[in-house]
Order: C-alpha cells, then sequence, then structure tokens
C-alpha cells in the first residue's frame, strides 16, 4: 500500500533463559502479529480475513464494512460492471450485475448528445475521461465499471524505459485534496504496448497515452513504441509533471514546450494533447507556444506543487519532500487557468482538477474547456466518472438542450464586453 502509519515502536526484551535464537524468533512472531493487525484495521478485516485472504463468515458487521459493501454493489445496480473482460481480469458474474451484451442496453445518458470535441480530429462520445496517474491502466477498474462508458481514460505516465517510482511516503492527505510523489512508477512503454493493448482494446475504451521523459527523444521514442497499439486514440504530452526531477522542465518554457510538441508531431498523425503546468511563470504563454507548435489540444492543468511536515520528526511527509497537490483543493485554479488560456488559443481545451461531480465539469465546460478529467474523487469513489456523465446527461435533458456542447465556453467573455 502507498501510505502506511509510522508504527509505534515495541521495545522486546531478550529472554535470557533461553537462546537467542528462540528470543528473535519470538519477536519477529510478534510483528508479523502487529502487522496482521494493522493490516486488518485498515482493511476492516478480521486477523483471520487478513491472515488467509479469505471472507470470515462468522464476523460482526461494522460502518466502514457497510460502506465498502454500498461501495461494491452499487455498479450492479446501476449495472456498471463487466460480464466479460480481458484474460487476467476479475469479473462480477453475479445475475444482474454485468454489462449487458446488448449494444442497445440502455444507460442514464442514452439518447443525449454528449458528444465533443476533445482536440483536434478526437470526436468522444462524451466529455468525460480519467486522468492520468488515478485510474491505473484501465482494467483494474473494469472490474468495477464498465470503462467503456467514459468518453476516455488516460493511462499512467509511460516512460520509455521502466522506472520503481519515487521512495515512501508517496501520498499525503491534505485538507479537499492529496499530496502525491508517485514519481511515474510504470514498465516502460514497450510492456506498456504489449500488456496493456489487447486490455484495451477488449475493454472497447478509447485510451489517450500519458507520455512523459526527461528529454525530447524520450517523448518521441515513447510515441514510437506506443504506434499501432489499439485503442489508442491520442498522446497527452505529461511535461508538468512535479514529483520527478526535471518534470516540469519543458513545461516552464514555451520554447522547449514547443519543441517537444513538434518532435512528437513529426513521429505521429495521432492528435498531440499538451498538459500545462500551473507552476509557468506564464502558463498562457506556454499554451500559445504549444499551439503554435501543432499541439491539438491542451490539458489544463496538472498538479499544483506542494508539501507537509511531519511535526513529530520534523521532516517531509513525502519521501521527496515535495509533490503535486490535487482534488478538490485545486479546482479554482484549475478553472482560472482554463478560462484564461481558452480566450489565447483557438484548439480544444481538457479541464482538470479537482471535478468531483457533474456541477464541477460544467464550470469546466462553461470556462471554456470541451472535455474533463476526473482523477483525484475516483480515489474515494470508483463510480465517480460515471457519476458525472449521468450528471451531464440529466443536464441537458432538464435545460432542453439539443447538445451539451451548448454550454462550452458559455462563461467566457462576449464580444464587447472588458
Amino acid at each position: 500500500m502507498p501510505w502506511r502509519r509510522t508504527r509505534k515502536k515495541v521495545e522486546r526484551p531478550i529472554d535470557v533463559s533461553r537462546s537467542i535464537e528462540e528470543s528473535l524468533e519470538d519477536a519477529a512472531t510478534g510483528e508479523e502479529q502487529e502487522d496482521l493487525a494493522e493490516l486488518a484495521d485498515l482493511d476492516d478485516a478480521t486477523a483471520t480475513e487478513a491472515s488467509t485472504g479469505e471472507p470470515d463468515e462468522d464476523r460482526a458487521p461494522t460502518e466502514l464494512g457497510d460502506k465498502l459493501r454500498v461501495a461494491l454493489e452499487a455498479p450492479a445496480k446501476r449495472g456498471g460492471l463487466l460480464r466479460s473482460a480481458p484474460r487476467g481480469i476479475a469479473m462480477d458474474r453475479r445475475p444482474g450485475a454485468a454489462r449487458s451484451e446488448d449494444p442497445h442496453a440502455s444507460y442514464p445518458e442514452t439518447d443525449v448528445d454528449l458528444s465533443v470535441e476533445a482536440a483536434r480530429g478526437l470526436r468522444l462520445k462524451n466529455p468525460v475521461m480519467t486522468a492520468s496517474g488515478t485510474f491505473g491502466q484501465g482494467v483494474e477498474y473494469a472490474e468495477l465499471i464498465d470503462v467503456s462508458r467514459l468518453g476516455a481514460i488516460v493511462n499512467k505516465g509511460t516512460t520509455p524505459s521502466a522506472r520503481p517510482g519515487n521512495p515512501q511516503y508517496r501520498i499525503a492527505e491534505t485538507p479537499s485534496g492529496i499530496l502525491n510523489s508517485i514519481g511515474l512508477e510504470n514498465p516502460g512503454a514497450a510492456e506498456v504496448a504489449r500488456k496493456y493493448g489487447k486490455a484495451w482494446a477488449e475493454l472497447g475504451v478509447a485510451v489517450i497515452v500519458n507520455v512523459a521523459g526527461y528529454s525530447v527523444d524520450d517523448y518521441v521514442y515513447v510515441v514510437h513504441e506506443m504506434t499501432g497499439t489499439p485503442s489508442v486514440v491520442a498522446y497527452e504530452l505529461n511535461v508538468s509533471c512535479p514529483n520527478v526531477k526535471g518534470g516540469m522542465l519543458f513545461g516552464c518554457d514555451p520554447e522547449l514546450a514547443a519543441e517537444v510538441t513538434r518532435a512528437v508531431k513529426a513521429e505521429t498523425d495521432l492528435p498531440i494533447i499538451v498538459k500545462l503546468t500551473p507552476n509557468a511563470p506564464d502558463v498562457v504563454a506556454v499554451a500559445r507556444a504549444c499551439e503554435e507548435a501543432g499541439a491539438d489540444a491542451l490539458t489544463a492543468i496538472n498538479t499544483v506543487l506542494g508539501m507537509r511536515i511531519d511535526t513529530r520528526r520534523r521532516r517531509p511527509i513525502l519521501g521527496t519532500g515535495s509533490g503535486g497537490l490535487s482534488g478538490p483543493a485545486i479546482r479554482p485554479i484549475a478553472l482560472y487557468v482554463t478560462y484564461q488560456v481558452a480566450q489565447a488559443v483557438r484548439i480544444p481545451i481538457v479541464g482538470a482538477g479537482g471535478v468531483t461531480s457533474a456541477q464541477d465539469a460544467l464550470e469546466f465546460l462553461m470556462a471554456g474547456a470541451s472535455s474533463v478529467q476526473v482523477g483525484t474523487a475516483t480515489f474515494a469513489d470508483p463510480l465517480a466518472p460515471l457519476a458525472v456523465i449521468e450528471g451531464l446527461a440529466a443536464y441537458v435533458r432538464q435545460t432542453g438542450l439539443s447538445s451539451i456542447r451548448e454550454v462550452i465556453g458559455a462563461a467566457l467573455p462576449r464580444e464587447g464586453e472588458g
């Protein structure tokens, strides 16, 4: 697990009447029991369940356990689980819990025009996608929701070679958000293409590959390795990652951002989306430079630099000291950047940063975004992206709109306004 509270130190004196080996064995047993107890506490499990991995039929119900069961049962009631999934992906085979194989199966968004142009040359059936780093490779969530209902998924940041990620701790909670310093842990471009391409195709979901690197050649290499991978419809250039060394280098400099954009555009015919960082001295200048270099869309925004201090240890909580802040805490910043960039460029914008509901998504759309990404919200509720889709569909119906596209940019200054 990515984060665990600091364990209380327990002194275990050596019993001199016994051999050193016996005493050390007892100490190790005690530590193992503590591990099981802590795991049980975190996962709302009994000691038996923590040690065997099997459900304990005699356990007494708890409030946390009830909440977990409700969360897992909700997709079944809403028709959100998969009936057929790629090899190696768990499935819910209960009657009524699976996605219908009938192509005419009805969802709340059925018969509502939610289609949008997410990037030049990229039309999505609805404006809701997942944010990179919060949805794994998509297959992990396939056992909970019908991912084919999403406009698209953005996979975990992909680098030329495998990366182990940053040292622990990698995640810290903050008011209305989280700090993360994952460090782009991934198996590398070639392995991502080999391992997940077929699964993406079987899931029937459009995939935008998030590309990261330390040089222009790194970005080009990843795109080259992913060429021809099933279901990949676009690339999102991560020039703005705040939790790896040099990760924001390209995103803070208009000329460097443009250089990366041009190089990748020369490598592929698929749309290129550049992910902007709010930590740049002039985000609008970077946006304009990327558009001029051929970018087909922009994502606004990546996470905001932040940190927390462990006052007991008097040291930063995250292993790298600082990390990226995400969640509702940054939504006003993301909205502001989206609003400013939308007035400076003509290419589509993907709004990202603290989207938890259809109301949040509408704010981004009205600020000039053509689509949105749901990220941190999925940690608390894996169904959040689907709830946003359903909420937008309800809004279109209730307001009598012919399409969700009618609200895009609705809050931008009208001609003649200051």
